[in-house]
């Protein structure tokens, strides 16, 4: 039955995407926020969501339902108006599980790193193995250009996210979404501005596991010792993957032009894949997908089939620029792992090339101080490295605030160069004046926002000086849509 639904924040980027699954579904969607830009105001006003820019109690025109995005709290006109009413309302981890997953066979995928990749290869491997299985990730996956689906399988894939759900519900959004199946990718201390330490963490991830139902399946990353703890408490059936030991292994065989060749061993045997990812992290996504789509019933043929033709993720290690000898990567990573990470397969990939690397401490977590003594050391595999002060638009103490200047100074003890810069124009300034094009350069560009729109402007940079031409657009999906701090929805 067609219901009327209005949604507060629907901008960002998981609220945008559930107004479009269920406009898809033939309900009657509504939403507010305040910054609506392209691509996410363009995506939902063209589905025919009917958007309103800014917050007024005048928007909500007697809804079925409201559901409130992570980023609005009390306070919030339209918020004090369905409160004072006694409108029903949900959260959209409470919404998504309502309208979509209560008839499905979950399976969710969570930890602090690689989980948007891991979910969307997961999906497309099912998908390549005729499971026809629904998905919603975090970022947008190139061979659907698209972050959600809904499919007729039994199985709805989703990115279980740890951030909190909004609120009136100051828990992870994962714990709404109750699943059948868990993967577990990693386990580390983030998300500084709604965790106290790593133990807290550790406790919400016990209570997922906890949920799963007996005769689920949990896989987990045997690498992390924390997570082997934390699995060895769960009824359900366990499997590991990682290293030597683990049920699920993989070993690298080297490169075929643009593909990575691996051989994957489970417990019944070993089969031969390649893959268009590249680097160990990513290597142990692509272990993490093939063995849960071997566990769900996915046959070998179409996981190799799956893992061949699976095109990655927007933001994730994707090429932006090939050109004149310059070669420009955008990745999401700002947590100091994921950024060692990145750098270190990028010099292992490129070991001649002058490897730049550029960040923007920009989430809630990389502008507190909590890895001031850690962050340098993630950029050791680099030879020179841009930082960009952190923007000052945040309720962070000056005693909780990351120091950028004693960052960089840091940087410079271990790398040959280190700048900092107050903005991505003094970056481009200065990339322009110093690159050499008589070597082969990569440059990785490391954010989990907009970064001043650097994805466009260091294209026309490149352009003029090697007269490249472009990959591709910059901004043409919806994860530039929320561009919020600490709050995925």
């Amino acid at each position: 039955m067609m219901q009327r639904i209005h949604m507060i924040g629907v901008c960002g980027v998981a609220m945008g995407t559930l107004a479009l699954m269920l406009n898809e579904r033939g309900h009657a969607v509504s939403g507010s926020d305040r910054n609506m830009y392209p691509p996410m105001s363009d995506v939902l006003a063209g589905s025919g969501v009917r958007l309103f820019e800014g917050f007024s109690a005048d928007n909500i025109d007697s809804p079925d339902l409201v559901v409130i995005g992570n980023a609005i709290s009390r306070g919030n006109p339209e918020v004090e108006y369905v409160l004072n009413a006694r409108l029903p309302y949900l959260s959209m981890a409470q919404a998504l599980y309502a309208f979509f997953l209560r008839d499905k066979e979950v399976v969710a995928v969570a930890g602090t790193h690689g989980k948007t990749t891991t979910t969307a290869l997961l999906a497309h491997l099912l998908e390549e193995s005729g499971m026809s299985p629904s998905f919603f990730v975090g970022g947008v996956t190139r061979n659907y250009d698209a972050n959600h689906r809904l499919g007729s399988g039994r199985y709805f894939v989703i990115e279980a996210d740890e951030y909190d759900s909004a609120f009136f519900e100051k828990v992870p959004k994962f714990v709404f979404y109750r699943p059948a199946h868990l993967l577990l990718t990693s386990l580390e201390f983030d998300h500084a501005d709604i965790y106290r330490d790593l133990a807290e963490i550790e406790l919400w991830f016990g209570r997922l596991v906890n949920m799963l139902p007996s005769g689920g399946t949990l896989l987990y990353a045997a690498d992390y010792a924390n997570l082997r703890a934390i699995a060895g408490r769960s009824p359900s059936r366990r499997f590991s993957y990682g290293s030597g030991g683990a049920d699920f292994t993989c070993a690298f065989h080297g490169y075929d032009g643009d593909f990575s060749r691996l051989d994957i061993a489970t417990p019944e045997g070993s089969f031969p894949v390649e893959t268009r990812l590249f680097g160990h992290f990513n290597y142990a996504n692509v272990l993490a997908a093939a063995a849960m789509a071997r566990l769900l019933g996915a046959p070998e043929h179409g996981i190799a089939r799956g893992l061949a033709s699976f095109l990655g993720v927007k933001r994730r290690q994707e090429c932006i620029y090939d050109a004149g000898g310059v070669k420009i990567y955008e990745d999401f990573a700002h947590h100091p792992t994921a950024v060692r990470y990145v750098l270190e397969t990028m010099r292992e990939r490129f070991p001649g090339a002058r490897l730049w690397a550029l960040y923007e401490p920009r989430s809630a977590t990389s502008r507190r101080n909590v890895f001031q003594d850690v962050l340098p050391g993630s950029f050791a595999a680099a030879d020179a490295v841009l930082i960009r002060a952190p923007y000052e638009g945040s309720a962070i103490p000056d005693s909780g605030r990351l120091d950028p200047v004693r960052l960089v100074h840091d940087i410079s003890a271990i790398v040959p160069e280190a700048r900092l810069f107050p903005d991505a124009g003094g970056m481009l300034d200065y990339i322009g004046r110093t690159i050499s094009l008589e070597r082969e350069n990569v440059i990785v560009i490391m954010s989990n926002g907009a970064f001043d729109g650097i994805y466009d402007r260091i294209r026309v940079t490149m352009d003029s000086l090697a007269g490249g031409r472009p990959l591709r657009p910059a901004a043409t999906s919806p994860v530039y849509g929320g561009g919020r701090e600490g709050a995925d929805d």
